[in-house]
């Protein structure tokens, strides 16, 4: 398994060797993605001619000493490793097979199994890494390999027997991958500040999506970018480029669709024990590495169970947490935190985002996510990603994509009572409300105004008598379907964002995040469930409440989980050393980034 930073850079003219400097360069700039190794493979792929060269070459300059012109060399593949199995030089990417090569960022959790069933087809295998497992499983299965792995990926395989390149990000896109496509020439990166080390290309700002952040908050919720030249590699995808056509063509394949899943009937002891073993092997696979683990726990819900099955599969050994604290304040978790640690009897780690804020941090923060953050919490994440590569921890376990899957935002609940009027269930949307209102304190007269006023907006927009002015409202705002809502907020509206984060701040550190609740078979079984296992008598995520140690009730039925939440006015204040209004901060962070 090997997290890391690639790149591959395709043109249809030879590569002078200022086009190999600015690819040297690149791969500098994300060193942090892999300080443990890194490789570059130039490649004619006219001829299938290639020349590799390992870290030590590239740093004493032999690549750029060896490099002429009487070597047609048009493609680059090149990767920066941090290794998590097998540490061993057999695992040095970029890997070749079979007049294949592969640069490959991710880990595929099943690779063992693939790799048994890989070998009872007469396949060999030099190392005990998954890059090997994912480059003879392409050699074997063709692009219908990505339907078998279990994981996080994005790669770039050379197919020089058909001379093509595939590409492939994760169903999820838990991994980053970004493109370049212009002028017959085309680049794939892992970060975009990859692309500012090319000479010959020029960055533009896209001054559609920065007015729209500016202005609300919300990133692009497409494919696009920041830059008009720089797209998103989309999730769930792949791509088999021509090299052979006279003209680059994208046709991207879609291998998943989550949108597609059927809902099923099944009883809540029934689902109750078929989720837990599901997780409990998620996270199992999850701990496979020859380096340390930890993880993060905020005190809710999410992970609580991943640390509660964790410990179960430890066999005694203590385990690492690590957690963001803002004692005195509204927004501070200690409390449950410690409740955790201490019935799991952890090794606890802390870290104070008001206490340790310095300027200069944050700017490089916001500089290593790569897009101005919409909540305090990512920097609560780097921090924590600072603390783990301290503590000399590798890997972190985390609970994203619960929320997006059980329903665990405080709007599913307001969509939900919505779904139940339109749908005339009354009954049980009277029961809801009472329910709902009971737990969280509030008065049912004005939530039932509210979602009322909710209903009459969606109307009078679905009639056409009232126009929504936002395209976010317009996108979010009609969806009727509960698990669609879920689908939609797992894809489009909030993972991908935290997804974003997660990487950034953690390979920032050379960290590596694992979601064992993004296992595409959680995330199938998830989605097949009626909607009282998720959303039921006033609670969300009603199923995982009850997969809870009963020793915990006060996490398990606790109604006012904050997450890692950072007290936004005591970050803004320190900026500036006053404080400064939404408008003026979200400035500051798209101009420390872009500008």
């Amino acid at each position: 398994m090997i997290l890391c930073g690639i790149l591959a850079y395709y043109s249809k003219q030879s590569f002078s060797e200022s086009n190999i400097k600015d690819c040297i360069s690149s791969l500098e700039l994300i060193e942090h993605r892999g300080p443990n190794d890194k490789g570059i493979v130039l490649i004619d792929t006219i001829n299938s001619l290639y020349k590799h060269y390992n870290k030590s070459q590239i740093i004493d300059n032999t690549i750029l000493n060896e490099y002429s012109l009487d070597f047609n060399c048009n493609l680059i593949l090149a990767h920066n490793r941090l290794s998590i199995i097998d540490l061993s030089t057999n695992a040095h990417q970029p890997m070749f097979f079979n007049n294949s090569w592969i640069v490959y960022n991710g880990e595929v959790y099943n690779y063992v199994e693939l790799k048994k069933e890989l070998i009872d087809l007469g396949y060999y295998f030099n190392s005990t890494s998954d890059t090997e497992v994912v480059l003879k499983a392409y050699h074997f299965w063709g692009k219908e390999c990505i339907k078998k792995f279990n994981g996080m990926w994005s790669f770039v395989i050379w197919d020089g027997n058909k001379n093509k390149l595939f590409c492939s990000n994760d169903r999820f896109g838990v991994k980053p991958l970004y493109y370049l496509n212009s002028n017959n020439q085309v680049i794939f990166t892992s970060e975009i500040k990859q692309f500012k080390s090319f000479s010959n290309i020029e960055l533009s700002i896209n001054q559609k999506n920065s007015n729209l952040y500016i202005s609300r908050g919300i990133h692009p919720l497409d494919n696009s970018t920041y830059y008009n030249e720089i797209s998103r590699f989309p999730k769930s995808h792949t791509l088999d480029l021509d090299l052979k056509k006279e003209k680059l063509s994208f046709n991207f394949y879609k291998y998943y669709d989550l949108y597609n899943l059927p809902q099923k009937k099944i009883a809540h002891e029934n689902a109750k024990f078929e989720l837990k073993e599901l997780l409990k092997n998620a996270i199992s696979i999850r701990t496979r590495s020859d380096v340390n683990l930890g993880v993060s726990i905020s005190g809710g819900i999410d992970s609580t169970l991943i640390l509660q099955y964790l410990v179960q599969l430890q066999n005694g050994n203590k385990i690492s947490t690590f957690s963001s604290i803002t004692p005195g304040s509204s927004s501070d978790e200690s409390y449950y935190i410690n409740k955790v640690n201490d019935f799991y009897n952890t090794i606890p780690n802390y870290s104070n985002p008001i206490i340790e804020f310095e300027r200069e941090d944050f700017n490089n923060f916001l500089k290593q996510i790569e897009f101005p953050p919409v909540t305090m919490s990512f920097y609560a994440q780097w921090l924590i990603s600072r603390l783990m590569h301290n503590k000399n921890i590798t890997i972190n376990l985390v609970g994203q994509g619960a929320d997006e899957i059980f329903g665990g935002y405080h709007t599913h609940y307001f969509r939900f009572l919505r779904y139940l009027i339109i749908k005339g269930k009354l009954i049980s949307y009277f029961s809801e409300l009472n329910a709902y209102s009971n737990i969280k304190g509030l008065n049912k007269i004005n939530l039932h105004k509210i979602i009322l006023s909710d209903l009459l907006t969606l109307f009078y927009y679905k009639s056409g008598i009232k126009k929504l002015d936002q395209r976010f409202n317009l996108e979010r705002f009609s969806v009727i379907e509960l698990i669609k809502i879920f689908k939609n907020d797992l894809t489009k509206y909030e993972l991908p964002f935290f997804l974003h984060s997660d990487d950034r701040s953690s390979m920032g550190h050379s960290v590596e995040t694992r979601h064992p609740f993004l296992d595409y078979r959680i995330v199938n079984f998830g989605y097949s469930l009626p909607n009282n296992l998720c959303l039921n008598k006033g609670w969300s995520k009603f199923i995982l409440r009850n997969m809870i140690d009963n020793n915990l009730r006060d996490i398990k039925w606790r109604v006012d989980k904050k997450g890692f939440t950072t007290p936004f006015e005591d970050i803004a204040k320190n900026i500036n050393g006053k404080p400064i209004s939404i408008f003026d901060f979200r400035s500051y962070c798209f101009d420390t980034i872009f500008k």
